[in-house]
């Protein structure tokens, strides 16, 4: 079973309209983790807090790299499926955190507590 609190995003690039990640937040959280932004990880099948995609989310101008839509699970297992793996720049932009997220505040959560095992499985077929 999925765990309950979290909400979900598709994150689309705003230039294109094309698919760039699944997003969750946890908005019932304390401190830090009330702000923090996850994306799922497809290839390791899990979703790690993203220091860059949290900026945005949070940005109060219009320059903004991404458009964040509000789904439910249903929405976002099938998501998952379409989700592009994240590029080799982006895994090293990840674990480089600069202003919103120090190191030991980049966490991840496992996609079967998340989403449920059967779309975990589905995530890890498709790899």
């Amino acid at each position: 079973m999925a765990s309950s609190g979290w909400e979900y995003w598709r994150v689309t690039r705003v230039a294109d309209d094309s698919l760039e990640w699944l997003a969750i937040t946890r908005p019932g959280a304390r401190g830090i983790d009330a702000r923090k932004v996850w994306t799922l990880m497809p290839n390791g099948l899990w979703f790690i807090a993203n220091w860059y995609l949290t900026e945005d989310y949070w940005r109060e101008d219009t320059t903004s790299v991404w458009a964040f839509e509000n789904i439910d699970i249903e929405d976002a297992r099938q998501v998952a499926l379409e989700v592009p793996q994240p590029s080799p720049e982006d895994m090293t932009r990840l674990t480089r955190p600069e202003t919103s997220l120090t190191f030991d505040q980049i966490d991840r959560h496992a996609t079967d507590k998340i989403l449920g095992k059967r779309a975990a499985g589905a995530i890890a077929s498709r790899r």
